[in-house]
């Protein structure tokens, strides 16, 4: 790599780390055409309503691998380098409110035409980008702003929640937040010249508010920042760096059915019954030796939301039926979401001081939910009780479901920003689960999700039931999957079920070859009784179910695509589109944990991939 004489004396580094010139003059980054690429970075915070430091309140000065920038009459702000870590921290010297705290500034990298687009959560449209000359600041509060299904949807061209990969043609930058313990994060990058870059990698402004008497300290989230031409190297260097819990706890990926796919809400025992007998039938034969299948009741299951009770479709109790699945040698899972609450449940009604004031979410179908306070001991004391109470049925797997809910800002007992409220949330369950519980975190931030869970959801719904399966929903899981193999080195990946019904043979293929791609899991969710189960031959082949339950997720060879579009297309809007056609730019090459190749072509058409015809609405392995 090449550094320019202007630019402060790079830190020392290790080798895959891109050099950054943390200090110096207001000079930016003069790219050589030679070079392979420089940032300089400065630290800023958003106090009261404005940005102070940066150079903006006066020089700031250098001590060792910290760089220090007034804050006017607020306090100061410290980058701080740690190898390939950054974070920026402030002390106030009066009484101040900080909403986020930021490394911003430039840089330069050969080649750059794209990013990647992370959503919030693991249902978020998430991509690759075109780089843009600049943002409009409305955008970006748009972007920030967003909750729910506004932030599902997303365009992702304004900024990259958690991490991001910027290159395209030359080496990659990777800027990633390792920690969300206060603040959400988020990076942004834009580019008004070829190879020029404006970086933010910032802890906040999402909403969050935190207030500060003179003298204390507040420190943003980690950043993880590397460089080079190998993305593997990256991807495996971040996923190193994130604090996940399987780092610590061994776990392998799980096979078995859930009951949403198709059941839907209207689930009910006896459905549970003849489905786990088929699925012996249908699965259990394809899967490795000594593989045990879990039976995963979903949703529909409970009176209600926040009323965690066996509705009157199981006569047996949700105990009674998962004594049953173990007699039969079923390993049973259960779904719930544990933050939210509906505000005709008996909770609501009976606790209405148990929520976060300010906060809820509207279900399409189910209504208004408010979100569980778990500051209020009596609140916290309730998740700890129904998540002790459902393992104490016999559910050793629990998927845990719209958790982004808890992240929300609002009026809490106590005054923590959204995600300290989530991660003592993810703690409370966590405990109450016991350590030997799984738990599969859906609907979920994955930075700070990823110390508690097993396994995270690593896209959206394979399908809505208002429109059943169909071929976007594989493209749009697939784009995701891709995008976010980097997350999926540091967890296990479940890129949800494959749906046999419905669907081509060739895309019925293609989906167990997304499935595979993830490496995280291998579940069907059809209603067996009603599926011609020959369909399995065309997903569950011994191959693709071997990555699937191998742990490990394939990277794409075009990560960043030659032509990437400028915003993110959603699956629904591709639902509604004559013929439904998938729009996603997803990747075309994809190399499997053990080197091999697969092609998938989302076109309508076919397409010459690798020197290789493959159909359309398909995937081949390729030389």
């Amino acid at each position: 790599m090449t550094f320019h004489p202007h630019l402060a004396r790079p830190l020392a580094l290790a080798s895959a780390l891109l050099p950054l010139a943390a200090c110096g003059g207001a000079t930016p980054v003069d790219p050589s055409p030679g070079g392979e690429g420089s940032v300089r970075l400065l630290p800023a915070v958003l106090v009261e309503g404005g940005w102070r430091g940066a150079e903006s309140d006066g020089a700031c000065s250098r001590d060792g691998d910290a760089v220090t920038c007034p804050a006017g009459d607020a306090g100061a702000v410290t980058l701080t380098r740690a190898g390939e870590s950054l974070r920026v921290s402030f002390v106030a010297a009066r009484a101040v409110t900080v909403s986020a705290l930021a490394a911003e500034g430039t840089g330069w990298l050969p080649g750059a035409t794209s990013f990647i687009s992370n959503g919030f959560q693991s249902w978020s449209q998430t991509g690759a980008v075109a780089l843009r000359p600049k943002v409009d600041e409305a955008d970006l509060a748009k972007a920030l702003a967003a909750r729910g299904d506004g932030e599902v949807l997303r365009d992702g061209f304004a900024q990259s929640w958690e991490f991001t990969v910027v290159g395209g043609g030359g080496p990659y930058l990777l800027l990633g937040a390792t920690t969300a313990h206060v603040f959400k994060p988020w990076v942004q990058v834009t580019s008004d010249a070829p190879g020029r870059l404006a970086l933010r990698l910032v802890s906040g402004g999402a909403g969050e508010s935190v207030a500060l008497r003179a003298g204390e300290r507040l420190d943003g989230e980690s950043f993880h920042v590397a460089h080079g031409s190998e993305l593997a190297a990256l991807a495996g260097g971040y996923a190193a760096a994130l604090p996940s819990r399987r780092a610590r706890v061994a776990r392998s990926a799980e096979a078995g059915w859930n009951s949403w796919y198709e059941l839907w809400d209207g689930v009910s025992q006896a459905d549970v019954r003849v489905n786990a007998a088929l699925a012996r039938q249908v699965l259990a034969p394809r899967l490795p030796p000594g593989t045990r299948l879990r039976v995963v009741i979903d949703d529909g299951w409970e009176q209600g939301w926040g009323d965690w009770e066996p509705n009157e479709r199981f006569p047996s109790g949700l105990d009674g039926l998962a004594r049953e699945l173990v007699a039969e040698g079923f390993e049973p899972g259960v779904w719930l979401a544990p933050l939210l609450v509906s505000e005709s449940s008996q909770l609501a009604k009976q606790h209405p001081e148990w929520f976060v004031g300010g906060a809820s979410f509207t279900h399409l179908e189910n209504g208004k939910m408010l979100v569980l306070d778990v500051t209020n001991p009596a609140a916290a004391e309730h998740l700890r009780g129904t998540i002790r109470k459902l393992r104490g049925w016999g559910y050793s797997l629990l998927k845990i479901d719209f958790l982004f809910a808890g992240t929300f800002e609002g009026a809490r007992m106590e005054p923590l920003t959204g995600m300290q409220a989530y991660e003592r949330a993810l703690s409370i369950i966590r405990d109450a689960a016991g350590d030997d519980a799984l738990l599969l975190a859906v609907g979920a931030p994955a930075v700070a999700t990823l110390p508690f869970a097993d396994a995270w959801r690593v896209g959206g719904d394979i399908a809505l039931e208002v429109f059943g399966p169909s071929w976007p929903y594989v493209t749009n899981q697939a784009r995701s999957v891709g995008a976010r193999a980097p997350l999926c080195l540091a967890t296990l990946c479940d890129a949800d079920p494959v749906l046999l019904r419905g669907l081509t043979a060739p895309e019925v293929g293609a989906g167990g070859w997304v499935v595979a791609f993830a490496g995280g899991a291998l579940f069907l969710s059809d209603d067996l009784a009603r599926l011609d189960t020959a369909r399995a031959r065309w997903a569950l082949d011994a191959e693709r179910v071997g990555y699937a339950l191998g742990g490990r997720p394939a990277l794409p060879e075009d990560y960043l695509p030659a032509s990437p579009p400028d915003h993110l297309v959603s699956s629904f809007s591709d639902q509604l589109a004559a013929g439904r056609v998938s729009t996603a730019v997803v990747p075309e090459v994809w190399r499997m944990p053990d080197g091999k190749r697969v092609a998938l072509n989302g076109a309508d058409e076919a397409r010459s991939i690798a020197g290789v015809e493959v159909p359309p609405r398909s995937a081949a392995i390729i030389p």
